[in-house]
């Protein structure tokens, strides 16, 4: 074999390694610029109700399964960075505003274990996120995504309020203020 083979065989590899470690760092750098909610509308003909979706102990779940609550419902992949750029500012909204009336949900839209998942979410220190997995994956269509992460916010009887299609910094006071905002309207 020669030299530029070698160097080739060795470098290739240390280039993918780079650039998997600083593109979080770019990526982070914009979601946090992102701190204002902006819900786009609901996407016509989004069949939530056909959504299913498992727990842990491989228990099936729709989105009526928690009417009564306002629920932000994040859909994701283990492989998504910005999925895992987001995902713990989602822990923390669930810690600091998720009760009775409002819960944040993540849904791992992926042909994987739930031990994957588990490691992942377990990987970045999530701890107050329920989550669920569309093995699947049908999910996605059904909604009408155009990528991961997509989050839907729901009102209390399971409707689509608003979506949105990619990462956001989801602890932003904005963010809080809205939700605050719909637990304090009547139905």
């Amino acid at each position: 074999m020669n030299k530029s083979k070698i160097i080739l065989i060795f470098l290739i590899p240390l280039l993918l390694v780079s650039i998997y470690m600083i593109l979080p760092y770019f990526i982070n750098l914009s979601f946090q610029e992102k701190s204002k909610v902006i819900f786009s509308p609901p996407i016509e003909g989004s069949k939530l109700a056909k959504i299913t979706f498992i727990n842990r102990e491989n228990k099936e779940f729709m989105f009526s399964d928690f009417s009564g609550k306002i629920l932000l419902v994040n859909f994701w992949a283990t492989w998504c960075l910005p999925c895992r750029v987001e995902m713990p500012s989602l822990d923390r909204l669930q810690s600091d505003i998720g009760d009775e009336e409002f819960q944040v949900i993540i849904v791992a839209v992926e042909r994987t274990s739930f031990d994957k998942i588990d490691n992942f979410v377990n990987s970045i220190n999530i701890k107050y996120l329920e989550s669920f997995h569309d093995p699947k994956t049908i999910s996605g269509s059904l909604l009408k995504a155009k990528g991961l992460p997509t989050t839907l916010l729901l009102d209390r009887n399971g409707n689509e309020i608003g979506r949105v299609e990619g990462p956001l910094k989801w602890d932003s006071q904005s963010v809080k203020n809205t939700i605050t905002k719909l637990k304090n309207v009547e139905d």
